[in-house]
């Protein structure tokens, strides 16, 4: 009978800073993969063991430990292993509200489709839809889109709503409220996202905060 490996395990908690309350999740050894996401504060990432891959909207490049690396607030990126034996790290950040996109319909193509996607109640993205309203074809809005933010418009929606989540869940609203608040199908739903974009899990998060309440 073939045995499962078991789970990598990260630990989250929230300590009081003087710049307010900051966040802090710490990863064992593991090939680590993360979605292309973005944080509301600038996130700061020691490198304990190992190395990986930081992909940036501008580039890629190479941390290993020892190496400090500090992701500025909003910037979609995300690691990925480089070879089986992964790498362990500690990520810090200040928590802030995530950054509201524009509404008045200026900006860029690509700040005019977010703040369509803001303002959807479900994750149904509906890229045709987002396109007309922008006054261009889809294609076009897709290449626009991921050149602008480094991301596609189907996983910069789902961060939003995550981002949504996440001030329910600091607010210590009910997992499953939470998920349908912030658009997703059911809590299930909402934790395969939170996983697969944080490593780690919407109860975790919820019980470090509960400390600050």
């Amino acid at each position: 009978m073939r045995v499962r490996a078991p789970a990598p395990r990260t630990a989250f908690q929230v300590v009081r800073g003087q710049e307010g309350p900051i966040e802090s999740i710490a990863g064992e050894r593991h090939a680590w993969r993360f979605r292309p996401h973005f944080h509301a504060g600038d996130e700061v990432v020691r490198m304990l063991a190992g190395r990986a891959r930081l992909k940036l909207p501008a580039g890629c490049r190479m941390v290993a430990a020892g190496d400090t690396v500090t992701v500025p607030s909003g910037t979609v990126h995300c690691f990925e292993p480089v070879d089986d034996h992964g790498w362990a790290f500690v990520s810090q950040f200040v928590a802030k509200p995530a950054p509201s996109p524009a509404t008045d319909g200026g900006g860029t193509l690509g700040e005019q489709a977010r703040a369509l996607l803001v303002r959807r109640s479900s994750l149904r993205t509906g890229v045709e839809g987002v396109a007309q309203a922008c006054g261009v074809s889809a294609g076009h809005l897709a290449r626009a889109f991921r050149r602008e933010t480094g991301t596609g418009l189907h996983n910069f929606h789902i961060l939003l709503a995550l981002h949504r989540a996440k001030a329910l869940l600091r607010m210590q609203m009910p997992i499953v409220e939470a998920a349908l608040a912030a658009g997703f199908y059911d809590q299930a739903h909402l934790n395969r996202e939170f996983v697969k974009t944080f490593g780690m899990t919407p109860a975790a998060f919820r019980l470090g905060w509960a400390a600050t309440h």
